[in-house]
């Protein structure tokens, strides 16, 4: 079964440090900020090149994932999953879709969990339109 690979945590970890960025941004602006002196700006500001760096960082996990150019298996977050079709939404999808037939309850449920059931009633469809020729090209080819 498919397997969502963990973006979780680099977008957990990419929130934190944003709102750290914030708060420290907020903490330099404020009334705080009276009578500390350059020292403390400057504390400040390296605190926030090192929240910066992990921002960065968080950023350039979630691209090295989300840049994989892959069909089915896109990398997304957990909050962007679905719950996989039940048998009685199958069974409706195919009475109200009838293309649906061709593939088996399995199938349909595994890409559905990915591409949705949309996509796999369009990839019935062109399944069907296609037949047609697919199937006098492999007569053609047993008559010969």
């Amino acid at each position: 079964m498919y397997q969502k690979p963990d973006l979780n945590t680099p977008l957990a970890n990419l929130r934190t440090n944003t709102e750290a960025w914030k708060t420290s941004i907020a903490r330099h602006a404020s009334e705080e900020r009276k009578g500390k002196g350059l020292a403390w700006d400057i504390e400040l500001m390296e605190e926030r090149d090192d929240i910066a760096a992990k921002i960065v960082e968080d950023f350039a996990t979630i691209d090295a994932e989300m840049s994989q150019r892959r069909i089915i298996d896109n990398a997304a977050p957990m909050a962007w999953t679905i719950d996989s079709l039940t048998d009685e939404q199958i069974a409706a999808c195919k009475a109200d879709w009838p293309e649906l037939g061709m593939f088996a309850d399995s199938t349909i449920r595994q890409v559905a969990d990915v591409l949705g059931i949309r996509m796999v009633r369009a990839m019935a469809q062109e399944a069907v339109r296609r037949a047609p020729t697919v199937l006098d090209v492999l007569k053609d080819r047993a008559c010969k």
